[in-house]
């Protein structure tokens, strides 16, 4: 008597076989079930909104400010510039006066104090290598060290912080860095 033919559909096939399908099964399964926070974007109109009501800081515990940044936006003659595209500049306080960084081409660090309102940034070293990709990017980083340097005021409001000049002119903001 000759066995029937089973047409079972995993007939024939190899375990590698079966294994890749499982493994593809779990990662569309896992895709499915991972929450993906919902894409943020920076858009003028956003960072216009936030400059105007922030470049006025009011402040707080210095100790607010001892915690990675990421400069969301720079404000030149109260005029928001976001960053330039694929860059990002970082910034962090430490507790003992020392704050150190990455413009986006090259790393540096300095000295900062402040009181309830004001804040002094100096002594900022930084190796200045030159970067030409992206385009633009040394001129941010002339930029982003000037409003830096020039920094008197600065506020913290929940996730974002603020440094300004005394006019309120000129400035950055902050966002805060999760890990």
């Amino acid at each position: 008597m000759v066995p029937e033919k089973d047409n079972h559909w995993m007939n024939g096939m190899r375990s590698s076989d079966i294994v890749v399908i499982l493994v593809m099964g779990g990662l569309i399964l896992a895709t499915g079930c991972m929450d993906f926070p919902p894409e943020k974007t920076t858009d003028s109109k956003n960072i216009t909104q936030l400059s105007s009501h922030n470049l006025s800081p009011v402040g707080n515990d210095p100790s607010s400010l001892v915690r990675p940044w990421y400069v969301k936006a720079l404000i030149i003659n109260r005029t928001p510039k976001v960053p330039v595209r694929l860059t990002g500049i970082q910034l962090t306080f430490h507790t003992n006066g020392s704050f150190s960084g990455f413009d986006s081409c090259n790393p540096y660090a300095g000295i900062w104090q402040a009181d309830e309102k004001q804040i002094t940034i100096s002594r900022i070293v930084s190796p200045m290598a030159y970067c030409d990709e992206p385009p633009g990017v040394m001129e941010q980083e002339s930029e982003y060290f000037a409003l830096l340097k020039n920094a008197s005021l600065y506020g913290v409001h929940g996730e974002d912080m603020v440094l300004s000049d005394n006019a309120g002119n000129d400035g950055l903001i902050f966002k805060q860095v999760f890990f």
